[in-house]
């Protein structure tokens, strides 16, 4: 393949993806004679949404040609760390002040010279009894018996390995590219799950600022100024630039609120329009310039700070480390280490420092937007003493300054260059309009995959009115009325009581789904749900969807082959579009044997980045970009698509999908589902929903029974 070309595949079974059959992608097999005079063997970076989609990669992996293959699974320290937990302390946070250079912590206990190496290469985990292609919780396994830190381990195993797995963030985010020591130069990076890539990209594009943040860092600077006997004027610059900056958002009218918890913001600024105003209050040239000078020097000095560090505990006792004291007994020399700021202060720096060249870019000023708000903040710092910040003391109001990045291609295509190729993959890349000029990148080849699963295995339907006939238009307005809702739980009441074990079903927002189950709750509807199902509903924390789940698989793995004691035949799963159910986990077999959509998940239009994103692609149509009203529409299908494809997991698998809205069953509509919606979907406006259910289920129960015999 010629280089950079990226691809995208539209693969609703998953079964093209390289952990599946890696003979699909005949893109990343090379001529042997052609490679040969090249330098460099490409690696395959393989990113996806999350750890535990990387976990079901791995599973398929194992069962490929290519398990022989030398690998390493990147991850945070939430899931690799092995240092006991810390209360209110994150494993990054704890890791972080370990091992920052500024805090005179010692070190961590499983990153020490004599133990790093000890899970740090193949040959070390072939000794150890670990084979590959290995998941993360093997290596962390063995990091605890070997007592060496498995974060650390799997990024220099990235020096040995032909194929990285990782969270596709590490990929697309310069700033973690950098941290991790990844580099994609004539590499194969596949993305998986990537949908949601042109949202991640203006994600990782933008950055927040707050008042007790700059703060923090005003005094971090300060300290480490006064520390310094000498050359310390780059942190001088960098305590004055930011107090500046600070002053400037301090100074900023806005609107009054009305109570401490109601957020107000400023005008609205283009990046050029928010460089003028950074010069009125002099922190544009030549103080900006001095400012990047300063920022490079204090990360090259932390930089070095931690290398000497390192290197000082390889040294061990060497000459010159002891002299005489006055009474002529030899004592170890007080070691004076150069001081350098924190971390947190290091990456603060950092993102102000790409945010303020963006904003002054000839290419890219115009593809941002700014605001200062504020806000009730609960995690709100305060100054306790000299240098020292802490939360927890209590809410507060505070001023944040925003860059936020309208063009994902800003992001994307600085990947996209580096490589050799890129490769797009989800189930739900439909609709597939914007990803060209979105992202800024043409991509030249395109594959939209059949469902591998059978049309008799799935029953889709449209479903335009409930049971009593009340007209099903999800809008906001309708979502509201009594009659809607009634006819609502009768519809899922009907599925409920036809199909046996899980269900899934999901609405356009919490307070949509928690509307419905309380008129529910005011008549018999949830009263009969109870007796067919048991009923879980998708929590607002992700602290708590562990359990969930857990509840909700193991009703459904007590009802597998018959009805509960109280009379239940599966559970019901109550969730939203977007969230972690219809995004990130896995439900195969019985755990979805029926997927309800309800309406169409539109954004909130007053949210004020989507408004922002809506003009900003009406300014900007001669980028061949799509008017504001059809990338509105195309974001909310492709959230509905994503929770389509729940159901239908594996080539044996079966289930209903119903897709419960009126607008669903228009022509216009019917375009942006995906290919395999589109072609399984039954017709006709008269059916007996119960009855058809009742007929589908029987035959794939009988065809279940059959396979098992056979």
């Amino acid at each position: 393949m010629a280089a950079p070309t990226p691809s995208y595949l539209d693969d609703p079974s998953g079964l093209c993806q390289p952990g599946k059959s890696m003979d699909d992608w005949k893109a990343i097999e090379f001529d042997e004679t052609k490679e040969a005079n090249e330098k460099k063997i490409p690696k395959i970076y393989y990113g996806s949404r999350t750890h535990k989609q990387i976990e079901q990669v791995i599973r398929e992996f194992r069962k490929t040609a290519y398990a022989h293959k030398n690998m390493t699974i990147l991850s945070s320290r939430e899931h690799t760390c092995i240092q006991s937990p810390v209360k209110g302390i994150s494993k990054t946070q704890l890791c972080n002040n370990l091992l920052d250079p500024a805090k005179k912590t010692g070190g961590c206990e499983y990153y020490k010279e004599n133990n790093k190496q000890a899970i740090s290469c193949n040959s070390a985990l072939s000794s150890c009894g670990l084979k590959t292609p290995w998941d993360i919780e093997d290596l962390v396994d063995l990091g605890k018996e070997e007592k060496a830190c498995p974060y650390f381990a799997a990024r220099a195993l990235m020096a040995e390995a032909d194929i990285i797995f990782c969270p596709y963030n590490y990929l697309i985010d310069p700033v973690i590219r950098e941290t991790m020591k990844i580099n994609l130069n004539g590499d194969v990076v596949i993305v998986d799950e990537a949908h949601n890539i042109e949202s991640i990209c203006r994600d990782v594009g933008s950055a927040d600022f707050r008042e007790d943040n700059l703060g923090e860092a005003i005094d971090d600077c300060k300290l480490v100024a006064n520390l310094l006997v000498r050359n310390n004027e780059p942190y001088r610059l960098l305590e004055q630039y930011i107090s500046s900056m600070l002053n400037m958002i301090q100074e900023q009218q806005l609107p009054q609120s009305t109570n401490q918890y109601e957020d107000v913001t400023s005008a609205c600024w283009t990046g050029e329009q928010t460089w003028t105003l950074f010069k009125m209050h002099k922190l544009g040239d030549p103080a900006f310039a001095e400012f990047e000078v300063a920022c490079k020097v204090a990360v090259k000095d932390y930089n070095e700070v931690k290398e000497d560090i390192k290197e000082s505990k390889i040294a061990g006792h060497q000459e010159g480390e002891y002299e005489y004291d006055e009474f002529g007994k030899m004592k170890k020399k007080k070691e004076k280490k150069k001081p350098a700021i924190t971390f947190v202060t290091k990456k603060l720096l950092e993102e102000l420092l790409s945010s303020l060249k963006n904003i002054q870019h000839s290419e890219y000023s115009k593809d941002y937007r700014c605001t200062i708000s504020q806000s009730y903040y609960k995690d709100a710092k305060v100054k306790m003493e000299e240098n020292k910040w802490t939360s927890g003391q209590g809410g507060r109001r505070l001023r944040t300054i925003k860059f936020m990045c309208m063009n994902s291609a800003i992001v994307f295509s600085q990947m996209a260059r580096a490589t050799r190729c890129v490769i797009l993959a989800s189930g739900t890349l439909s609709p597939t309009s914007t990803f060209e000029s979105e992202l800024g990148t043409k991509f030249v080849h395109k594959l939209h995959a059949n469902h591998v699963v059978p049309r008799d295995q799935v029953y889709v339907r449209g479903i335009a009115s409930g049971p009593k006939g009340t007209t099903l238009r999800a809008t906001y307005k309708n979502v509201q009325m009594l009659p809607f809702k009634d006819d609502l739980g009768r519809l899922v009441l009907d599925v409920c009581q036809t199909v046996p074990h899980g269900v899934l079903c999901f609405f356009s927002s919490y307070s949509m789904m928690l509307s419905q189950i309380d008129r529910w709750k005011e008549t018999d509807i949830w009263y009969e749900l109870q007796q067919c199902k048991h009923i879980v509903q998708e929590p607002r924390s992700n602290n708590d969807l562990e359990d969930i789940m857990r509840e909700f698989r193991d009703v459904i793995r007590e009802t597998a082959d018959r009805k509960a004691a109280c009379g239940i035949n599966g559970a019901l799963l109550f969730a939203v579009f977007r969230g972690k159910v219809a995004e990130g986990i896995d439900f195969s077999d019985n755990e979805a044997r029926a997927v309800l959509t309800i309406g169409i998940p539109y954004a909130v239009q007053n949210d004020p980045q989507v408004k922002l994103k809506r003009e900003y692609n009406d300014m900007h149509r001669n980028k061949g970009l799509l008017p504001g009203g059809e990338w509105y529409s195309v974001q909310a299908y492709r959230a509905l698509n994503q929770a389509l494809g729940r159901c239908i997991r594996h080539r044996n698998d079966w289930g209903a999908v119903l897709l419960v809205d009126e607008r669903l069953m228009w022509p216009d509509s019917i375009n942006y589902l995906p290919k395999w919606i589109r072609e399984m979907r039954r017709e006709g406006a008269i059916y007996d929903l119960k009855s058809e259910l009742k007929e589908f289920v029987k035959e794939q129960k009988i065809r279940d029974s059959e396979r098992a015999n056979n």
